[in-house]
């Protein structure tokens, strides 16, 4: 099942401006893979979280940023599909107009996590993280918020009752936010590590692939990890910029023999060459 609701503008609080919503049950007959569910709840989650940027990645999409916080919601709403498994949950909120409203955003704490669009995919049945997040790629309304482009962040649950109907059920909530959520973090199955300096793809050797990686950093079309920042990092003054390129190109063109570069380095004319 998929959700989706953007607020057009903000007074205090919270005010509702738009509304779009689109609901399809997602569904899987129950099947007992001989697990103990509870110890693995969390890793299921966590599959399901790299399932989703691994697509944004082959579709050419930016990665959403997993915040714990995001994480703590989902199961929520997870545990409240067990015994409604719908998009609305089981009591009101009291909007700033006075209005009850049921939907699933409103489990969210805005002073938390200020967002301006947010949606939910749920899906029920499944024990396995993969057989699950099929069932949301071969649905076109759950497919389109994984891939929508406007999100930035994601929190994933499973949740688990031996005694309901389907047993397993699933949930993620997307928001937009503009700007950085507390201990937010990028979901990856295998962390790029850089064997050092210069190395930001992580493939061992510093070539132009790494300069097409600083390049896409930069246009903001992909995100690095703490181990790649520092890689990228040339110049070693704390952030990553068009000089950092630039210390890289030459490098690459061998002008420069190390890495990193520092500007005293360049000043004193150490940058591998008498």
């Amino acid at each position: 099942m998929s959700s989706v609701k953007s607020f057009a503008c903000r007074v205090l609080a919270v005010i509702i401006a738009s509304f779009i919503s689109v609901c399809c049950i997602s569904r899987a007959p129950y099947s007992d893979a001989h697990a103990d569910p509870e110890d693995n709840l969390a890793q299921m989650a966590e599959e399901i979280l790299w399932l989703t940027n691994e697509a944004r990645a082959e579709a050419g999409i930016k990665p959403l940023k997993a915040v714990p916080y995001l994480n703590d919601v989902s199961n929520v709403r997870s545990r409240e599909c067990i015994f409604n498994f719908s998009h609305d949950r089981p009591g009101p909120t009291i909007m700033p107009d006075g209005t009850e409203e049921y939907r699933f955003f409103t489990v969210i704490d805005d002073s938390l996590v200020p967002w301006t669009k947010a949606a939910e995919n749920i899906a029920a049945g499944s024990n396995n993280a993969e057989a699950t997040f099929d069932q949301w790629k071969n649905s076109p309304n759950h497919w389109k918020s994984i891939l929508n482009p406007d999100y930035t962040h994601i929190g994933v649950s499973v949740s688990y009752d031996p005694n309901s109907e389907y047993k397993y059920y699933w949930e993620q909530i997307f928001v937009k936010v503009d700007g950085s959520l507390e201990d937010e973090y990028i979901p990856e199955r295998y962390k790029t590590v850089p064997v050092g300096s210069g190395d930001i793809n992580g493939d061992g050797e510093i070539n132009t692939f790494d300069i097409i990686t600083i390049n896409k950093y930069l246009a903001d079309r992909v995100e690095l990890n703490e181990l790649q920042l520092d890689s990228a990092d040339m110049l070693k003054d704390g952030q990553v910029t068009s000089a950092d390129v630039a210390v890289l190109e030459k490098f690459v063109l061998g002008e420069y023999k190390v890495l990193p570069v520092t500007m005293e380095m360049i000043m004193n004319g150490e940058t591998g060459y008498n």
